[in-house]
């Protein structure tokens, strides 16, 4: 075993942490992700009162067929956003496409130092923040907009959880 892989092993914890604070990362970038997907069948589309069942269910399935760019894209084109909120979401979906594809390549030298993983731990800590701050903010605007339609915040929470049993079940 060569002397890098040893050293590698010494610090497995670390590692490990670097992994997790990547996953982590991924997940918000899919909570965004997710989170446009229900924007633009709720507040953005017609909304579950004024389809049925299965027209929401349809709608909401086909966008969760669509990447975070092809999501962004589409509320672009539906929704005129605040420049400031179209800025914030580009950036996250520049990040995300980031994390994705080239993450771990560019950072393969700081992944073999101890110094360098604690730079990226706290690097991929900020982006997780970040995206999640982001993703709240989504969450904000529709609940929002579900309250001036009338939905109530059961009805906006027994929509999530279906969503959750869905996801478990596939």
């Amino acid at each position: 075993m060569g002397q890098d892989m040893r050293d590698l092993e010494s610090h497995s914890e670390q590692i490990k942490e670097v992994y997790a604070q990547f996953g982590l990362a991924m997940y918000q970038a899919q909570c965004v992700e997710r989170q446009l997907a229900i924007l633009l069948a709720t507040a953005y589309g017609p909304g579950p009162k004024r389809m049925t069942r299965s027209q929401y269910d349809d709608l909401l399935a086909s966008l969760f067929k669509k990447t975070f760019g092809g999501l962004f894209q589409t509320l672009r084109k539906t929704v005129n956003i605040p420049e400031d909120f179209e800025t914030t979401l580009s950036e996250a979906l520049d990040k995300r496409n980031w994390l994705a594809h080239h993450y771990f390549w560019e950072r393969a030298g700081h992944f073999m130092t101890e110094p360098g993983r604690r730079m990226m731990i706290g690097e991929l800590s900020r982006i997780a923040a970040e995206l999640d701050d982001i993703d709240q903010k989504l969450i904000q605007i529709s609940r929002e907009w579900m309250g001036k339609i009338g939905m109530s915040e059961e009805v906006l929470q027994a929509e999530m959880d279906k969503l959750i049993a869905d996801a478990i079940s596939s």
